[in-house]
């Protein structure tokens, strides 16, 4: 039971520093987020746009591909810190809510790609429209691929963040 709710709050974690974090972007230094990302999230009012903007944060390019930012147009082109900041810290909650190093790991990578599926399927539903039959087609599947090959990077900060938060808890 720890590992699925672990999964669960490593996610909403993850989400939720971002969303907290780019809501306030104005007041947070270049080096943390890019201007131009705070300024895209601030321009979006609705809240489908500011999760896809935070989707191309949590999700930048790790094998020197197009990002998912760069595909849709909006959001982050590339990793920043805030990502790593993030995911560090969605893979601690996520690895001390299983109290054990390979569950931990387990559900904070497992964050990550199920936050990579639901940011494709946001995407998708943004981009697309509510035809579910597009979900199959080129922009759909291209849509998954660089958000699947997006996840790299917060797979790896979430083991990190998971192997710490199982080791902290784990029984002795």
């Amino acid at each position: 039971m720890g590992q699925g709710i672990g999964t669960l709050l490593g996610l909403i974690t993850a989400f939720g520093i971002t969303f907290l974090v780019m809501t306030f972007g104005i007041y947070m230094p270049e080096d943390l987020i890019s201007s131009s990302v705070v300024t895209d999230f601030l321009a979006n009012a609705d809240l489908e746009l500011r999760l896809a903007v935070v989707g191309t944060i949590l999700y930048p390019s790790a094998l020197g591909g197009a990002s998912l930012g760069s595909v849709v147009g909006i959001g982050a082109g590339g990793a920043s810190v805030l990502m790593f900041l993030a995911w560090g810290t969605g893979g601690l909650v996520a690895g001390l809510m299983s109290k054990d190093f390979l569950p931990g790991i387990l559900s904070a990578v497992f964050a990550a790609i199920l936050g990579a599926i639901l940011t494709w399927l946001l995407f998708f539903m943004i981009y697309a429209g509510f035809d579910i039959a597009a979900i199959f087609g080129n922009g759909s599947l291209l849509l998954m691929q660089v958000a699947l090959e997006g996840a790299i990077y917060p797979c790896i900060a979430c083991a990190i963040g998971g192997i710490l938060g199982g080791g902290i808890t784990r029984d002795r």
